[in-house]
């Protein structure tokens, strides 16, 4: 780690995390210490007892743990602070993605944006005020989450462990504005089948793969049906993409199966059920397909804009001397899951969401800081 990186204890944190991989394999069958989030658990695990902070690490799945803190401050009500620990795919990025370096004031590698900088930020705002020995203002739950990448799965066994909270803070790039409102989602694969057969005699067999393209002509006109729907007033319409389809054993061989995956991003209130319900009847009179199970269903959310945990981050927005927004977004995140399950929560960390994912991600160095003391803003004993 290049020494700069050293002077600054928030910066060398992010640093440390970023260092660290802990690739999303999203499915794709990918193993070994990179696509896994249990390095990374460790080192957060390992920065919150270093400052004397009860924490546990609870395995999800093999290599892939959520890490648990608690601050019991004494205080009536319970904050929720979470970020996830995994990163996207670095196949294909321009710059050493775990090698960190500073350059013009950015922090560059993969997770630097999304969402290491929050989570350090969190880390980094609580154990600095502990180490001051300042009063807290809320007992603190600090939950470092694994795959919000592609199924969520941290943020659901956190709830279905009896997680609870009066509210929660889930860390996202969101520019330092407050997210209040986003979108959910539903994913699921369709399948096709056909009879195989020699592709020099095809009217012997029957071809998945036309029988997807029929099925994707429906879906494509029931997304621009969804797009026709009242809108909701800050997230406008559902909508609905194909972004995966696969099919077919070699090309002189008439396919037998077709799958096509299905990424349908939901309003608040519109259920999983309804989804399918939905995009079933798009396919009333073709045969031949079937969905599979969802393997995502997250719900959107709307938290309304009076709520306590929209306007005490406000305020601690403005005591750092910043002007809060407060907006909506079209993606989802794990705070959807937390206000299904009784806790209030919003979007908000360092960071601007348009450097996710991207080949060169960085992220912001003033926009960390600026995060961390809106963090000790928010907790500390006024």
């Amino acid at each position: 780690m290049p020494g700069n990186l050293k002077s600054d204890p928030l910066v060398s944190l992010l640093a440390d995390l970023v260092a660290i991989p802990s690739v999303n394999p999203m499915g794709r069958g990918m193993s070994g210490a990179h696509y896994r989030e249990e390095d990374v658990a460790a080192c957060v695990a390992g920065y919150l007892r270093s400052h004397g902070v009860d924490t546990r690490v609870s395995e999800i799945s093999p290599g892939r743990p959520n890490v648990t803190a608690f601050v019991d401050a004494g205080a009536e009500k319970t904050l929720l602070l979470e970020a996830h620990t995994d990163t996207v795919q670095a196949d294909s990025m321009t710059i050493p993605p775990f090698a960190p370096e500073i350059r013009n004031g950015r922090l560059y590698g993969r997770g630097a944006c999304d969402t290491k900088g929050s989570l350090a930020a969190f880390l980094h705002g609580l154990c600095s005020l502990l180490s001051a020995g300042v009063k807290l203002r809320y007992n603190i739950i600090v939950l470092a989450a694994a795959d919000e990448e592609y199924q969520f799965r941290g943020a659901l066994r956190a709830v279905s462990e009896g997680l609870k909270a009066d509210f929660a803070i889930v860390g996202e790039p969101t520019g330092l504005r407050i997210v209040r409102a986003h979108k959910g989602v539903v994913r699921w694969r369709i399948v096709t089948r056909g009879v195989a057969a020699h592709s020099a005699y095809p009217e012997r067999g029957r071809n998945a793969i036309y029988a997807m393209a029929r099925v994707l002509q429906r879906m494509e006109s029931h997304g621009t049906a969804l797009r026709g729907r009242v809108p909701h007033p800050l997230l406008g319409s559902p909508s609905l993409s194909v972004g995966v389809i696969e099919g077919g054993e070699a090309v002189n061989v008439v396919p037998d199966r077709c799958a096509a995956e299905v990424d349908r991003r939901t309003l608040p209130g519109e259920s999983a059920g309804e989804v399918l319900g939905a995009a079933s009847a798009a396919l009333e009179g073709l045969s031949g397909w079937e969905f599979e199970p969802p393997h995502l269903s997250v719900t959107g959310m709307d938290v309304p804009e009076e709520s306590p945990v929209v306007q005490l981050l406000r305020e601690a927005i403005q005591s750092s001397g910043r002007e809060p927004v407060v907006e909506s977004a079209q993606y989802a995140t794990d705070a959807g899951i937390y206000n299904r399950a009784g806790i209030p929560a919003v979007v908000f960390g360092p960071g601007d969401i348009a450097q996710a994912h991207t080949a060169d991600e960085w992220i912001d160095l003033d926009s960390l800081h600026a995060a961390a003391s809106v963090v000790r803003s928010l907790i500390s004993r006024q």
